[in-house]
């Protein structure tokens, strides 16, 4: 539903705006409430993690139901759009402090790659299903059924989730404040230069590298002249990118090898993005976007296994919870690209955007040399 929202959003609000800069707001309203993910990691340590992520799925559920209705009976404005975008926010906010943390709980420390990697692995799955059906959506029943398909599948996934034998951590101390443990999180991330280089080029790419997928679906319709199905495809063939990079990472990935997959992983999506701005032929767009997928693949899943591995027990959900933060100041790129889109052109702000990424990447190889090295997470390395 993630991935199938997001086109079902930018093409309608484009729509009903005809404004490329207004399609940027709905994906900076989206992304905007992860930067309180370090006071959600808090909370989150507070309560069952379970029934935190219970609730942000009926949220989810509910938000999909009245977007569908509004369409339905004519009345859907671009502030609705905007307004569901950053209800669905406030619940991808917990994303990294609840439910990845969770999966740090449940595995093993030296399976924690193998374990995002197949978390990764399924995400991917239906990201490769959830573009193509938002594609058909729009061309035969309308936005509306995109939606209704959410009311459904949050409904069922609450379910699934209620269903789960999962039982929260009891600690026998009495915790602190929320401002002394978000200061000690701090703290301790700044004491791993692994963490704190993970954290930089998790602030790259969002701001200058996932920004791009505002305007995909424009440049989509403006430069390769296709239909909103054949817009789906595309997505979904970099979401088969995604899968094959997640599933060799699940198989394959040693802990020796997280940072470097996280770093080439990096530099390849961003370069895939560059070459889709210059692409002017649909089929070699679905070449370049399969293989962009596969170094997104590298960067999200290795972004949460290295965190997850180099972090203590009782710090985990503070270190995901900073990398929901970090991720939260990258919809301010959003702003950034959806201008440039409006004064130059939509394909002319990806160039530009991902190329800044770029320079900004080869200097993130010098300024953190120990992300390049098979030595990073031994166990001297991590954050004591």
């Amino acid at each position: 539903m993630m991935w199938l929202e997001m086109l079902v959003v930018a093409l309608l609000a484009l729509e009903l705006t005809n404004s490329p800069f207004l399609v940027s707001v709905t994906f900076f309203l989206r992304f905007l409430p992860m930067l309180f993910g370090f006071g959600i990691s808090v909370i989150s340590d507070r309560f069952n993690r379970k029934y935190l992520m219970i609730t942000g799925l009926v949220i989810q559920a509910t938000v999909s139901a009245v977007i569908a209705s509004l369409i339905m009976v004519d009345l859907i404005e671009y502030w609705h759009l905007a307004l569901g975008s950053l209800f669905v926010g406030l619940v991808m906010g917990s994303e990294f402090p609840v439910r990845r943390t969770m999966i740090g709980e449940v595995v093993a420390r030296q399976s924690v790659g193998r374990a995002i990697g197949l978390e990764q692995t399924t995400n991917s799955l239906f990201r490769i299903l959830g573009p193509f059906i938002g594609g058909v959506s729009l061309a035969t029943i309308g936005a509306q059924g995109g939606f209704l398909l959410g009311v459904v599948l949050y409904s069922i996934g609450a379910l699934i989730a209620l269903s789960m034998k999962y039982q929260r951590t009891e600690s026998s101390e009495q915790p602190e404040s929320p401002k002394t443990q978000i200061i000690e999180g701090i703290r301790y991330i700044r004491r791993s230069q692994v963490m704190v280089g993970t954290l930089g080029v998790t602030l790259l790419l969002n701001v200058f590298g996932f920004t791009y997928l505002s305007q995909q679906p424009i440049v989509a319709k403006q430069v390769l002249g296709v239909s909103d199905i054949l817009i789906g495809v595309l997505q979904s063939v970099e979401g088969a990118g995604a899968f094959a990079g997640a599933a060799l990472i699940a198989i394959f990935a040693k802990t020796r090898h997280y940072t470097r997959i996280y770093m080439w992983g990096s530099l390849l999506f961003l370069v895939a993005i560059i070459l889709f701005s210059l692409s002017t032929t649909y089929w070699i767009t679905l070449i370049i976007l399969f293989f962009g997928g596969v170094g997104m693949s590298g960067f999200a899943t290795m972004q949460s296994a290295i965190m997850i591995y180099a972090s203590s027990p009782e710090m985990r959900g503070r270190v995901l919870g900073s990398v929901a933060v970090f991720i939260g100041i990258g919809p301010f790129g959003q702003l950034g690209i959806g201008a440039l889109a409006s004064i130059l052109a939509p394909a002319t702000a990806v160039l530009i955007t991902a190329s800044i990424g770029i320079v900004l990447m080869f200097i993130a190889f010098v300024i953190y040399p120990t992300m390049s090295k098979s030595t990073a997470l031994e166990p001297d390395t991590a954050a004591p």
